[in-house]
């Protein structure tokens, strides 16, 4: 007997055939229902802020306002949630023409204008000036001094002269930040890659980055949050997503405060618990499947479901390939951790950003193999990466049962980008 499981891939799903004697887990993100009127449930979020005065009395007429929104790399639904933030502040006295839109890449390749259309919906790319946070590009940041670790903060000007700053985002599990949302907007979002290279190489010093996912306390979220402050940061809206991308909580406010709020909430829909560590786990990265840097997550979080020298079989699109902005993720995927870290000290690397998720991925490569299903990925791509390559889930499965043994254990994750396994 087999057991037929469908797992996310791109717009639709394929399915996998698990035997039954070798099945262990099956999780995705909990069947939570959405809010029945989730623009009311905006508004009173924005009315009622966890910690903070309510929106309108915060703003005032004559101030310049910057709204962060994240890239296409989430599943975020900027176009249900902007056009409302808009609107309360339009009725606070604030004027679309007096209101920005600053998309946070962090390190992501630049969006088009067809794709911002498509993310924030034609109303607001009509109503109010939508603009990438070009990072690359040196006139954009100031410096503003450094947090009491001595990390500096290089951030987008447009946001450091705004006169009241919001950040919107979702709230998920994050690799190195325990959850994203709240002040994860600025830092990494808005800020200059040598910022983000510093935070992100935190959990170097001991070790830790398979560690941190779900840790809301963790030194790298802390520190994050500490930029955000520093930088400003006045308000957030945040959303808790179910597999549907429908709402199913909204937390706005003080960043911190209405961040740990909503990430109650999350982690009943995406902390999934399991019996037992598998042999084998087969991970859907959807929704972080738009390159295999964005796939790094869906990896590492599959770490928390399978055995030391187990297998990861990774089925992810990624149609933009390893990484259009860090050539060095390709350069250097093959060497060690140790290896890693040497350069890394010896100051080898021009990309601290990168050095960061390779580090990460070499944690992974040591606790597992990895075979990965991708039609985004080409046969070299993989074997750079230290990925073994399989044409079709069958296909690798059975290549990861010759390795396992044919009485191997075998969990299942969908919606990998999301779901974090959490051992009973």
């Amino acid at each position: 007997m087999e057991k037929k499981l469908k797992l996310r891939y791109k717009d639709s799903t394929v399915e996998v055939k698990i035997p039954q004697e070798n099945f262990l887990y099956a999780i995705k993100p909990e069947d939570t229902p959405g809010l029945k009127d989730e623009r009311e449930a905006i508004i009173q979020s924005l009315k009622e802020p966890v910690s903070a005065p309510s929106l309108s009395q915060q703003v005032k007429k004559g101030m310049k306002v910057v709204i962060i929104g994240d890239d296409i790399t989430r599943p975020t639904p900027r176009e249900r949630m902007f056009p409302v933030i808009l609107d309360e502040l339009n009725k606070a006295g604030i004027p679309d023409k007096d209101i920005t839109v600053l998309i946070s890449l962090g390190t992501h390749r630049y969006m088009t204008h067809e794709e911002i259309e498509e993310c924030f919906g034609k109303e607001v790319v009509e109503r109010v000036k939508v603009v990438n946070h070009e990072w690359k590009d040196k006139d954009n940041l100031v410096n503003i001094g450094s947090t009491p670790s001595g990390i500096p903060i290089e951030v987008n000007k447009l946001a450091w002269e705004a006169d009241f700053l919001i950040a919107t985002g979702n709230i998920v599990p994050h690799c190195l930040a325990g959850y994203g949302g709240g002040g994860k907007a600025i830092q990494p979002g808005i800020c200059s890659w040598e910022t983000t290279g510093r935070t992100h190489l935190i959990p170097m010093e001991d070790d830790t980055f398979l560690n941190l996912v779900g840790d809301t306390e963790n030194r790298v979220r802390l520190e994050m949050e500490k930029v955000a402050e520093l930088v400003g940061l006045n308000f957030i809206v945040n959303v808790v997503l179910n597999d549907k991308k429908e709402i199913v909580s909204v937390a706005s406010g003080d960043q911190v405060k209405a961040h740990r709020e909503g990430v109650k909430v999350a982690r009943r829909v995406y902390e999934c618990e399991i019996q037992g560590l598998a042999d084998i786990v087969v991970v859907s990265a959807y929704p972080a499947d738009i390159d295999c840097w964005q796939g790094i997550k869906p990896l590492s979080y599959a770490q928390q479901g399978v055995k030391e020298k187990g297998t990861v079989i990774l089925l992810g699109s990624f149609p933009d390939g390893i990484s259009p902005t860090h050539p060095e993720m390709e350069e250097y995927a093959h060497k060690s951790y140790r290896e890693l870290k040497r350069l890394i000290k010896e100051n080898k690397f021009d990309d601290l950003v990168c050095a960061s998720i390779l580090l990460q991925h070499a944690k992974v490569m040591e606790h597992s193999e990895v075979i990965c299903v991708s039609e985004g990925l080409s046969f070299e791509e993989k074997e750079k990466l230290g990925f073994r390559h399989a044409d079709t889930l069958e296909e690798a499965l059975e290549m990861a049962l010759k390795r396992q043994g044919k009485n191997a254990k075998i969990g299942v994750i969908d919606h990998g980008g999301d779901v974090l396994p959490k051992l009973r």
